[in-house]
């Protein structure tokens, strides 16, 4: 792949740009890498210029964010892939997450998924009707040979539209005998309470269709 960068945001839109995308466009472009070279892959109905940006117009904007992420990885080249929101501020040192799935932490973990916090309040239990003691993989930062390899070239399961897929995922790594880990640092910031809720009720069907054909027998991430 040309022009590989190390670190690819994935930035789903399709909001007012000023209002939203651009100002996390800034807060990226002025965090702390640490000679990392990286990219802003935004994926919106609008198309949106700037430093470091990649634009890729959305194939359907009433799909969700689900589709723009995953299309968003399919034109992205970095080797670490870091999950935005259009309403939510990076950490200044948030690119040093990526040396922790390089660490000793992850030595002997065959899933290179680690996950940031936001709003310093913490991991987030998955639902109870999981019978999964574990957490919801929220806003997970990937090496991307994890995607390739183990998660048959998805970030995100398909089927989602919008919330829940980090359930899936919470849930699905935790039955590989690999649980999500959320650092406790790093903590993504909300700047615009918006919380799109129209897709939950389909977004919950398919994850509990999931779980159960997962105790079916069915242990793909995403069933090619």
């Amino acid at each position: 792949m040309e022009n590989k960068k190390d670190i690819s945001f994935i930035l789903p839109t399709n909001r007012d740009p000023a209002m939203y995308a651009n100002k996390v466009i800034r807060n990226i472009n002025s965090l702390n890498f640490r000679r990392k070279t990286h990219e802003i892959v935004v994926v919106g109905p609008t198309p949106i210029t700037g430093d470091n940006v990649a634009y890729l117009k959305e194939s359907n904007t009433a799909s969700g964010c689900v589709t723009a992420y995953n299309e968003g990885y399919n034109v992205s080249s970095g080797n670490y892939i870091v999950l935005c929101s259009d309403d939510h501020y990076f950490d200044l040192n948030c690119p040093l997450i990526t040396e922790v799935l390089s660490s000793r932490l992850f030595e002997d973990r065959k899933y290179k998924v680690i996950c940031l916090p936001t709003n310093n309040h913490g991991p987030s239990k998955l639902p109870g009707y999981t019978n999964c003691d574990n957490i919801i993989a929220r806003y997970p930062v990937f090496l991307r040979e994890t995607i390739e390899e183990h998660l048959n070239g998805y970030i995100y399961h398909p089927s989602f539209r919008h919330h829940y897929p980090d359930n899936w995922l919470g849930f699905w790594l935790a039955k590989q005998g690999e649980p999500a880990l959320e650092i406790n640092k790093f903590d993504m910031l909300t700047f615009s309470n918006s919380c799109d809720k129209v897709h939950d009720k389909h977004d919950e069907a398919v994850f509990k269709e999931l779980i159960q054909a997962y105790e079916d027998g069915s242990h793909q991430y995403v069933k090619p």
